[in-house]
């Protein structure tokens, strides 16, 4: 009889095994969903396997404070799942009993919109942790490897379908030297199916990214990383301590921003107090009426936020959602879609906001980041002809393309050009008058081809990209610039010819 007794002792001094603390987590996720009327979220087994991964690495890796995003993308992206940015619920223990007690009297997770769920414990000597990771999916993806090793086929499809309300699913893909490319979708489906053909052209570490598009504007559905041949390595600032102050957390994105763009050798961007107060409203107001996305609730986009006698004529806007503001730039800097605007070298202002909240008791920074062709509150550029130059050679060198030379004979004729053009309120017509381009072989007799691009803008420093300025042949320039109204485009705008010529 006391040999049972002492049995009995022993089996209940026993600590548990982690598979039983990991089934006694997930039916405690179930019942507190329950408890408040919600629909329970499905254990996802990759999740799980995510989760266990980064319960071994808080003991290990993370001793103090939360996995940082980088970890966390890995860690899922690794274990063949593509959430972007999953709620996690970390708890850390000296007693292994101690970290399932402790999640068993959790109730603040609950309120999360979450259609899966992982959760993984992980026990080091004494010490335990116990990791949650909840996801409200949006793409369901056909399986895809996350490792191509040397040798295998470097063209892979990517297959999958939205979860309503997205739909028109777009792909974009990160390569290994930082540039972003825009992956053509080659099938739909009208539910919100699709696939794409990838191509993993050289070794290191890919971004892959699937947006989809609902009312409140575009949303990041899906984000994996996959790996050709060696992996690229993690900067060990990736997951830096996180700023605490708005003035802190401007000056640590501000010289992120700046530095990827120095990286690749685009033009650094000013900040702009005026953009810096539209950001920080519109941060703050996502806080407050407790929503994220492009377009507001009732229907304001970034064109009307922005200062209606501003003159930005192009703009663009990332948001981001995480435990803190860095966390939240680097889904913004490792999401193609918004890396694009990131490395856009026609911006040349940014403004970033950043509003601090409580959610169920966690710390949540929402940023937005807005970046603009030209400054507010500029009534009239000194040099509008200047400033259409400088704009052509910024383009030309962010393609790695040679300078091109300005020439006084096409200049002559791209201001008359311009001029006829705004007094007949039509761009590309000048009747009775011989074409652009015998005027060229005119004055330049040995030019070997001629091209004309026009523009009609608010501000000339918006000039977009063209054929003729990213053709490599052409190496002689002209500008002209005249200002006035129309009936067709306007008043006030500015009325742009630029003429290319290719000259031996």
């Amino acid at each position: 009889m006391m040999a049972l007794l002492v049995l009995g002792v022993l089996l209940a001094a026993a600590p548990p095994t982690t598979d039983a603390m990991e089934r006694s987590a997930a039916q405690h996720v179930g019942r507190e969903f329950e408890r408040v009327g919600r629909r329970v979220p499905v254990e996802d087994p990759k999740l799980s396997t995510a989760a266990r991964r980064l319960a071994r690495e808080v003991l290990t890796d993370y001793t103090t404070g939360a996995p940082g995003l980088f970890t966390l993308t890995r860690a899922v992206s690794d274990a063949g799942a593509a959430d972007p940015s999953p709620r996690t619920l970390v708890i850390r223990a000296w007693v292994p009993r101690h970290a399932i007690e402790t999640f068993l009297d959790r109730d603040d997770f609950n309120g999360e919109r979450a259609s899966h769920f992982g959760v993984g414990v992980a026990v080091k000597a004494e010490r335990a942790a116990l990791v949650l990771l909840l996801v409200d999916r949006k793409a369901d993806l056909q399986p895809f490897p996350r490792k191509l090793e040397e040798g295998e086929p470097a063209a892979r499809t990517l297959c999958g379908t939205l979860v309503s309300p997205l739909r028109q699913a777009e792909v974009y893909a990160t390569w290994p030297d930082g540039t972003v490319h825009l992956v053509p979708v080659q099938k739909r489906t009208p539910r919100g199916g699709f696939c794409s053909r990838l191509t993993f052209a050289m070794h290191g570490t890919y971004t892959l990214e699937v947006v989809g598009r609902a009312e409140g504007g575009p949303e990041v559905a899906a984000l994996f990383l996959v790996d050709h041949g060696t992996p690229g390595t993690r900067s060990a600032s990736d997951d830096a301590a996180e700023p605490t102050t708005l003035e802190d957390a401007r000056g640590a994105l501000y010289e992120r921003i700046n530095a990827l763009r120095r990286a690749h050798g685009v033009p650094e961007l000013s900040p702009d107090a005026v953009l810096e107060r539209v950001a920080l409203d519109y941060s703050t107001r996502m806080a407050k009426e407790g929503f994220f996305a492009h377009i507001a609730p009732d229907g304001s986009t970034l064109a009307k936020r922005l200062p209606s006698t501003a003159r930005y004529v192009r703009a663009g806007e990332n948001l981001g959602l995480a435990a803190g503001p860095l966390a939240a730039h680097f889904g913004i800097e490792h999401s193609p879609g918004h890396r694009r605007n990131l490395l856009d070298p026609g911006f040349r202002y940014m403004g970033v906001g950043v509003a601090f909240h409580t959610v169920n008791g966690r710390q949540e920074a929402i940023l937005t980041e807005v970046f603009t062709v030209a400054p507010p509150a500029t009534p009239e550029l000194a040099d509008p002809q200047q400033e259409a130059y400088d704009t052509l050679s910024r383009l030309r060198a962010s393609r790695k393309l040679p300078p091109l030379t300005r020439n006084a004979a096409l200049e002559a004729l791209a201001r008359a050009h311009a001029r006829r053009a705004l007094e007949l309120d039509q761009p590309s017509a000048q009747p009775g008058e011989a074409p652009v381009h015998d005027r060229v072989f005119e004055v330049l007799p040995d030019a070997g081809t001629a091209s004309v691009d026009f523009f009609v803008v608010s501000d000339p420093t918006a000039i977009p990209e063209s054929r003729s300025l990213a053709d490599a042949t052409n190496n002689r320039v002209g500008v002209g610039v005249v200002r006035g109204d129309s009936r067709r485009f306007g008043t006030n705008q500015y009325w742009v010819a630029v003429i290319y010529a290719a000259v031996p």
